[in-house]
């Protein structure tokens, strides 16, 4: 497993493996780039506002309009190998790590639209990644063109046991949808870890409620129409090695994607 948070990641697509790159891998390469987009304003996630005493809850508050839905919406992330402070590299995402590695994961998006990164225990239990509930007031939007590292101040230890661990990865500009993702991940220490460095917690997630709004999401973005390709050799000297594209291929704009990374460790 992974020290502090436990990781992984590869995408939601019946039978698609990164062992070699497919021949259309250029074509999604493009989808991506072509229908990047430059930053746009995002609605703000509604809170559910607090209950009041001797009343019922109020409703909550969903905004009224999103941004619109965006041709070929698309996410390039990439494995990266951390060896010091201030090294780091790319690296293949079949790669099998082993114990002592630490690794983080870099993100970019061809539109706007808010992050998510969550992984999933083999007990079932969500551990919230990204947005990082240790680091309050963190922003999860993501831009065209600025790379999100997660996490973004250290990296993930490969620790024992070995096997394959499950990281899912949101992309949204639905904040509707994304009002329901945030509410159940509302956190709560798990009484089955350890405190972390600083006395902090571990923190879980409702289950139940996360895998209902995670499917939800990946129903409606839609996983059968999900381009996902590797790209070993980069084309330029801004696309780093064996980046990953993951991009909604049909001709029918979409709100959001769902992606399952798999990092494998013996």
């Amino acid at each position: 497993m992974l020290a502090k948070y436990v990781s992984g990641l590869v995408v939601l697509a019946a039978g698609w493996a990164a062992a070699e790159e497919p021949p259309d891998a250029a074509g999604t390469r493009a989808l991506y780039y072509t229908n990047r987009a430059k930053s746009e304003p995002l609605p703000p996630i509604k809170r559910r506002p607090p209950a009041v005493k001797q009343q019922a809850a109020p409703s909550p508050v969903l905004p009224v309009s999103s941004p619109p839905s965006a041709p070929h919406l698309g996410l390039r992330y990439n494995l990266v190998l951390v060896t010091s402070a201030t090294k780091s590299e790319a690296v293949d995402s079949d790669r099998v790590f082993r114990k002592g590695d630490c690794l983080a994961i870099d993100f970019e998006a061809n539109r706007s639209g808010y992050l998510y990164v969550l992984a999933r225990q083999s007990s079932g239990s969500w551990h919230p990644m990204f947005p990082s509930p240790q680091m309050r007031g963190e922003s999860n939007v993501i831009d065209p063109g600025r790379k999100v590292r997660v996490p973004g101040q250290y990296c993930f230890e490969i620790s024992d046991p070995p096997g394959v661990e499950h990281l899912f990865v949101i992309l949204s500009r639905d904040s509707n949808d994304l009002y329901k993702l945030d509410e159940s991940i509302k956190n709560k220490p798990d009484p089955a870890s350890p405190p972390q460095s600083g006395g902090q917690p571990t923190l879980i997630a409702d289950a139940r409620t996360v895998n209902t709004e995670v499917a939800r999401i990946a129903d409606r973005a839609g996983t059968r129409d999900l381009l996902i390709r590797k790209i070993s050799q980069p084309a330029d000297a801004q696309e780093p090695p064996h980046s990953v594209y993951v991009v909604n291929g049909s001709d029918k704009p979409s709100s959001s994607i769902v992606a399952e990374i798999k990092i494998q460790h013996r």
